[in-house]
């Protein structure tokens, strides 16, 4: 049975590896690799970028090299990076470095070392409406460049409202960005075509959103957000759920195996063109 987690971080001074083994361990077949900025050096230029870029990429290589799971990469300048970069350079040099960014991520997604742009967006909290609107035309070329490379986009933004959906399906349909290339992370279960207005929700792999979802349709991804910090052992949701979560609701009769086909194989085949098992 193919198993694929939609959203997963991980990382060196983590459990790394071994978390992407715990995934494995459980059932899980593949797993979408989400690049998170690191901490230990400073974003000020797109080289920076590509150094950050390059460190998601070796990681995903080493947890190819130590399991058999077919892992996936998404790669992308994090919004809430731009806050930080507004201060340091100042806003317009900010966002020029943010945008130079995403460009070096059209060229990996060109020569197939990266599957997805994302996490891309704009904060997930309150903040200055400069900041926005600043985030929203970065997420913009984002969109641009995915078209250009026919690749998804991984959205990172405030909870999702049938109304911030058909924002993004909006903002994609401005650029000629196919509505189901837009992949919205951490989503409420908004699987009716009129929530989601034709972008693709992922959707945290809790008990009661994904019943949610299955009662209302099978067009969704499931994901953990695993953080993999170990501060924060577990967090968003540890690295074993969706394997966990996926059998448990199969066994209770929940999910039908026909559905769990669609959502752990058909979708990520559809929308991102891999296989998952």
């Amino acid at each position: 049975m193919r198993i694929y987690d939609n959203h997963m971080h991980l990382s060196p001074t983590g459990m790394g590896v071994e978390a992407a083994k715990l995934f494995e361990k459980a059932g899980g077949t593949a797993l979408m690799l989400t690049h998170i900025p690191p901490h230990d050096m400073p974003l000020t230029s797109a080289r920076d970028y590509d150094t950050a870029f390059r460190r998601t990429l070796d990681l995903a290589n080493v947890v190819r090299g130590a399991t058999k799971l077919k892992v996936y990469v998404a790669v992308g300048p994090y919004p809430v990076e731009l806050i930080r970069l507004k201060d340091t350079l100042g806003l317009e040099i900010a966002v020029a470095v943010q945008n130079e960014a995403m460009d070096i991520v059209g060229r990996l997604v060109s020569n197939g070392e990266v599957t997805a742009i994302g996490e891309i967006g704009r904060p997930h909290f309150p903040t200055d409406r400069d900041i926005v609107e600043a985030c929203n035309g970065i997420l913009l070329h984002g969109m641009e460049v995915a078209k250009e490379n026919g690749c998804p986009v991984v959205i990172h933004s405030e909870s999702a409202t049938p109304a911030t959906c058909e924002e993004f399906a909006k903002m994609a349909d401005s650029v000629g960005l196919p509505r189901e290339k837009v992949v919205k992370h951490f989503s409420p279960p908004l699987v009716r075509p009129e929530e989601n207005h034709g972008i693709m929700p992922s959707i945290l792999a809790k008990e009661e959103p994904v019943r949610k979802a299955i009662e209302n349709g099978g067009r969704f991804f499931m994901e953990t957000d695993y953080i993999d910090d170990l501060k924060r052992p577990g967090a968003v949701l540890g690295p074993a759920t969706v394997p966990k979560r996926t059998k448990a609701l199969m066994q209770s009769g929940i999910m039908t195996e026909e559905m769990a086909q669609e959502v752990h194989e058909e979708w990520p085949r559809r929308i991102y063109g891999i296989e998952t098992g």
